[in-house]
């Protein structure tokens, strides 16, 4: 395993001077085992995948544990097929939840209602959810789904439109927001959907695959509307998990990080994914970590080369 992770990271490095010099950037998807230490200030201890995708099961399981919630409620769009990669049915099946479950696609909304037939407390809609049209927003879909004003849990993921879905939810306020962001675009700079950000000095994820550019929002994007809606970050695991900030005083397990600046949230982002039972990474992530902590150490955006490509290659070594 060693000698792989030492032929990826010298191919990773070799392709980020090419691209540095003009040449074409290139990384891949392709995974790696993660050997690093997993982080103490943040709730990937918890982590464990039932039918979520990165761990999200777990770390819900410990925030409602420690928030007292009992048999609650919740939302979940787009629901799939209502198991696969789910957030919330870990929820409905052991913890009793009920609320409801929403998805556009036609095929999958059958496949999902057919898997929820055992649980007639939840319902399961065909439609989808628009930010700009005031009769399917989230804010109408959550009063037609009759749920409390402050469910429990919020899950939100339709791959684009995410931010700004929840950006003009006004009439609820859930006490655990499950947020997806794009992991590929890095954690430092303010992008929306449509919307790239035009501050990078250098921008080699943007060369290596222009199609994943604010395809939803970046991380600090997505901290930053989280924070002015009354959230705070607990962790990140392609997913940003937010607590309403008044309940956050109930988490024993969570440092008690409560600011206004975003950036302070930094350090949440990390390169570990958990796939099954076992944690991963690649060369994008270890990338855009480079680039966080070069904003961390030098408290400015303008990326020096040199020393990413000595943090990358630092990032290979301690994995």
């Amino acid at each position: 395993m060693a000698n792989k992770l030492n032929l990826l990271g010298l191919a990773f490095l070799l392709a980020f001077q090419t691209h540095l010099t003009g040449g074409l950037f290139e990384t891949t998807d392709s995974t790696m085992e993660y050997r690093a230490s997993i982080p103490t200030d943040t709730y990937h201890r918890f982590c464990k995948n039932i039918y979520s995708q990165n761990g999200e099961d777990g770390i819900l399981e410990q925030l409602i544990n420690e928030l007292g919630i009992k048999e609650g409620t919740f939302c979940e769009f787009g629901a799939s097929n209502g198991i696969t990669s789910s957030n919330t049915y870990n929820l409905i099946r052991k913890h009793n939840f009920t609320g409801l479950a929403i998805e556009l696609d036609q095929s999958l909304y059958q496949v999902c209602q057919a898997n929820y037939t055992a649980y007639p407390n939840v319902q399961v809609f065909n439609g989808g959810v628009f930010y700009y049209d005031r009769e399917n927003d989230l804010d109408a879909w959550l009063k037609r789904g009759n749920v409390p004003w402050d469910l429990d849990v919020l899950s939100i993921d339709i791959d684009c439109d995410d931010y700004y879905v929840w950006e003009n939810l006004t009439d609820f306020h859930p006490k655990i927001v499950i947020f997806e962001v794009n992991s590929y675009r890095d954690p430092v700079f303010d992008e929306l959907p449509r919307r790239p950000s035009h501050e990078y000095n250098i921008d080699p994820l943007k060369v290596w695959c222009p199609s994943r550019i604010a395809q939803g929002c970046s991380f600090i994007s997505a901290i930053k509307l989280g924070i002015k809606k009354g959230y705070v970050p607990v962790s990140f695991t392609g997913n940003l998990t937010f607590v309403r900030k008044d309940l956050v005083h109930q988490l024993k397990e969570f440092p008690y990080l409560v600011s206004d600046n975003p950036y302070e949230y930094l350090p949440l982002y990390t390169h570990l994914v958990l796939w099954g039972n076992k944690w991963y990474t690649n060369t994008g992530l270890i990338l855009n970590v480079a680039i966080r902590d070069y904003y961390l150490t030098h408290q400015q955006k303008w990326i020096d080369p040199a020393w990413l490509k000595t943090r990358i290659a630092e990032q290979l070594l301690l994995n």
